[in-house]
């Protein structure tokens, strides 16, 4: 896996320095960008190098530059999100200006990187990456409203926002080797990105400070849980959110109903019913043990 990481890390730095129609200083933060990245791995790019090795006989080397693309779009969505939601101290949020047009050069060359292989399907892997980033851009407006705040809901906006672009990425590895996609990898793949929300949701808020999805009042599956209980604390949350001048948030006793009550109890059982589906659909798949493995890592 580190091999492959490496690779792929290679492979962006290639893609970067040879972009002729991009100056010093956007290619300087591409790089520094590339590198914070690098710092938490390429999980995106080894998913879609899984899924096109499982299905191929014959390697074609331009998978290491889809695999390098599908990052670049994934790095630029995640400068977007951070720069939206003000919560992030990498280093693209010191300068949000000049950032911003880093991550509008990072899409254009990730689509560009694609048509620009020799595969005989990319025009079908660049549809699956158009129409699984809209979606995903699509969740993130209905996240920043802040209106999903039901399960029903909310639910319907992270596997939008995050399930459809694990499941882009696999799609991609996929139709780039086989020319045609299959429902159970689209399944496990959005299933995949449901289950990170869900389980970033949770860590949000075992960390009391500036990220903390309650203290920002946002919604979220613990949050949804701990809003619909009809107590004390449930009822100065509410007032909290409604932005009542009289409402009084106790911070201990927010966090131990958060913990105790059940909110994160029902989080991670919604996650677990995910994780079951996923597994379901992972099971009708022919990928060997090793990637297998993984992706039943991701699932945990």
């Amino acid at each position: 896996m580190q091999e492959l990481d490496e690779k792929i890390n290679e492979t962006l730095d290639i893609l970067i320095e040879n972009e002729l129609l991009i100056g010093h200083e956007l290619r300087s933060m591409l790089k520094i960008f590339k590198e914070e990245k690098k710092a938490v791995g390429y999980s995106f790019g080894k998913l879609c190098y899984w899924h096109y090795e499982a299905f191929v006989d014959c390697l074609n080397e331009d998978i290491y530059k889809v695999a390098a693309a599908i990052e670049l779009l994934i790095l630029s969505f995640d400068i977007i999100d951070d720069l939206q939601d003000k919560d992030s101290d990498y280093s693209w949020t010191k300068t949000p200006e000049l950032s911003l047009n880093v991550a509008l050069a990072m899409l254009v060359m990730a689509s560009r990187t694609i048509r620009e292989t020799s595969f005989e399907h990319k025009s079908a892997a660049i549809q699956i990456l158009d129409d699984y980033a809209l979606r995903s851009i699509n969740g993130q407006q209905l996240d920043l409203l802040n209106t999903c705040r039901d399960e029903q809901s909310y639910l319907q906006m992270i596997e939008q926002k995050s399930g459809s672009l694990t499941a882009m990425t696999c799609l991609i590895g996929e139709v780039l080797a086989k020319g045609e996609t299959s429902s159970d990898v689209n399944e496990y793949g959005k299933y995949i990105g449901i289950i990170q929300q869900i389980k970033n949701d949770i860590q949000s808020l075992k960390t009391w400070g500036s990220k903390n999805d309650l203290l920002n009042k946002r919604y979220s599956l613990p949050i949804i849980y701990l809003l619909s209980q009809k107590n004390d604390v449930s009822k100065s949350v509410i007032s909290y959110y409604n932005d009542n001048i009289d409402a009084f948030l106790d911070n201990n006793a927010t966090k131990n109903e958060l913990t105790n009550g059940g909110a994160i109890r029902y989080a991670i059982t919604i996650k677990n019913v995910y994780k079951l589906k996923a597994l379901n659909a992972l099971e009708n798949v022919a990928i060997n043990e090793v990637y297998t493995d993984y992706l039943k890592k991701l699932m945990k």
